[in-house]
């Protein structure tokens, strides 16, 4: 008989183990239910160009370049939305400079090409800088933190000249080409002689190429070189992309690149 109650002591334990571990597993499967909803609420806006926020995070600013400045905060000023102005590039500084008025008030942002790290070790191409005030607010309130550009990605890769302004490039030479990191805000490529290397800036349909380095070997033929540099360096061009072909429109040149497999 006491073998009989032991048995049945042990087939209920083990029964009540396995609804246990069963119960957990339900528990551990909510938890990840609730993580993902989670994630879901925190995606970044749909046409929102660039964002940018503190480490705590304090406050938060999104960028729709066709549309708004978006410009929240748990201090005062709780929310700015303002226009985007046309940029103001302070002197002898890699940076852009928006400042808007509105009958709310005043935010001006400014956006540095250099590397930030947040508390949290996650590495930015930006810095950013904002003073921002209420309308009846006497001072400006300034805030610090990281940033980055939401860029199209189809354009990190390598792109291989093609046409100057309609005129299809000498496929026998050696033909410049150029390589867009969006991450790291960089452009790297080649002029048909020398590499060359600079920052990158991309908005919402367009790019800008800051001042080239490049290597100094001499070749034959560099008037190619000479003039591709000349059109892209420290240049902004609207850019459009169809069928593996980039097309980049500045206010005097149109050029347009193959993708390199």
């Amino acid at each position: 008989m006491k073998k009989v109650i032991v048995t049945f002591v042990v087939i209920v334990s083990l029964m009540a183990c396995k609804d246990a571990k069963k119960n957990q597993k339900n528990t551990f499967e909510t938890k990840e239910v609730v993580k993902i909803t989670q994630k879901e609420k925190t995606k970044i806006p749909e046409g929102v160009d660039f964002i940018a926020s503190g480490d705590n995070p304090s406050w938060s600013l999104l960028i729709d370049f066709d549309n708004a400045m978006n410009f929240t905060s748990l201090d005062r000023p709780k929310k700015l939305t303002t226009p985007v102005p046309e940029p103001n590039i302070p002197q002898d500084t890699n940076a852009l400079n928006y400042l808007a008025e509105t009958e709310a008030g005043i935010l001006q942002v400014t956006i540095f090409k250099k590397p930030c790290i947040t508390n949290a070790n996650e590495d930015f191409s930006y810095k950013v800088y904002i003073e921002a005030k209420e309308k009846d607010m006497e001072n400006y309130k300034t805030f610090e933190g990281c940033g980055k550009y939401i860029g199209d990605y189809r354009l990190n890769d390598i792109w291989a000249l093609e046409t100057i302004d309609g005129k299809a490039i000498d496929k026998t030479m050696k033909r410049p080409n150029l390589e867009f990191n969006l991450r790291n805000g960089q452009v790297f490529g080649f002029g048909g002689c020398n590499r060359i290397n600079g920052t990158l800036v991309v908005e919402k349909d367009s790019l800008a190429i800051g001042a080239l380095a490049s290597t100094k070997m001499m070749c034959p033929n560099a008037e190619l070189e000479t003039q591709f540099l000349q059109i892209v360096n420290n240049m902004k061009f609207h850019y459009k992309y169809k069928n593996l072909i980039l097309t980049l429109t500045s206010a005097e040149h149109t050029l347009t690149f193959r993708k390199v497999d």
